[in-house]
């Protein structure tokens, strides 16, 4: 690569920094949203609304706003609540909406991603929730606040074990295995039964990268979005034009979203 070549490339990286960090700029055409509880929601999360023909954001970024005023994510069947968004560091703090308040809360499901641009944060830890289990592993005690049916008692575990227990009876042995992501520093595997429930009402945190499809806009300075009607990417410049490519190429208008 030629010198001024290299020189241009690392022009274009502090400039894309720049204009997407912290202070970012958002054309009129990607508002900037607030459900009620002052949390700003902004690219690329969007809300989510129906008639929408169009979207500045991420694909399956969309909120929606609770009545209580706390936006909700779908990932991609199960509702979590937002508790915060953290734009610098790329983070978004989950809590899984079955679970909130709830002292004892019963995981019902697990975390599913599928080809979303989100990935688990170090740090989460994994917490293993077995069911209504036959077995009754000696070095284990059941968590007492789910109850006894019929005789069958549920279980839970730090994903990397690190109390050592043996878990393979409880494999093969329970009518359910539920995997709940917590918060490290919100956990004492020492005292996982009398605080599981406190960990997973603070949620976890998962990453979030750039969406494949949206690179060669945001490399423009442009930002990503989509077509409804048409099925189709867009891309948002400052200048309120809007393309199907990125802020280099020709572009056309449509009337901005509230």
């Amino acid at each position: 690569m030629r010198l001024h070549q290299l020189f241009f490339f690392i022009f274009l990286s502090i400039f894309f920094t720049t204009s997407h960090g912290n202070n970012i700029s958002l054309p009129s055409t990607c508002p900037v949203h607030d459900c009620g509880n002052g949390l700003k929601i902004r690219y690329p999360f969007w809300i989510f609304n129906t008639s929408n023909q169009y979207y500045c954001g991420y694909t399956n970024f969309g909120l929606s706003c609770a009545t209580n005023g706390e936006p909700i994510l779908t990932l991609p069947n199960d509702q979590y609540y937002v508790k915060n968004i953290n734009y610098d560091n790329l983070t978004i703090t989950l809590v899984d909406a079955d679970v909130v308040n709830q002292t004892c809360p019963r995981a019902r499901h697990n975390l599913t991603i599928d080809t979303l641009p989100l990935g688990h944060s170090d740090l989460n830890l994994n917490l293993k929730f077995y069911f209504n289990c036959s077995s009754r592993p000696s070095n284990l005690s059941p968590i007492g606040c789910l109850g006894s049916y019929g005789g069958l008692r549920s279980y839970v575990v730090s994903e990397d074990n690190e109390g050592g227990v043996d878990v393979s009876d409880l494999e093969h042995n329970c009518e359910e295995k539920v995997v709940a992501t917590v918060m490290k520093r919100e956990i004492n595997i020492g005292e996982l039964i009398n605080g599981f429930g406190a960990a997973m009402n603070k949620g976890f945190v998962l990453d979030w990268r750039t969406m494949r499809d949206c690179g060669a806009c945001e490399a423009s300075q442009g930002f990503c979005g989509y077509n409804n009607t048409a099925s189709k990417f867009l891309c948002f410049c400052d200048d309120g034009q809007i393309g199907e490519g990125n802020c280099t190429l020709g572009m056309y208008s449509i009337t901005p979203l509230l």
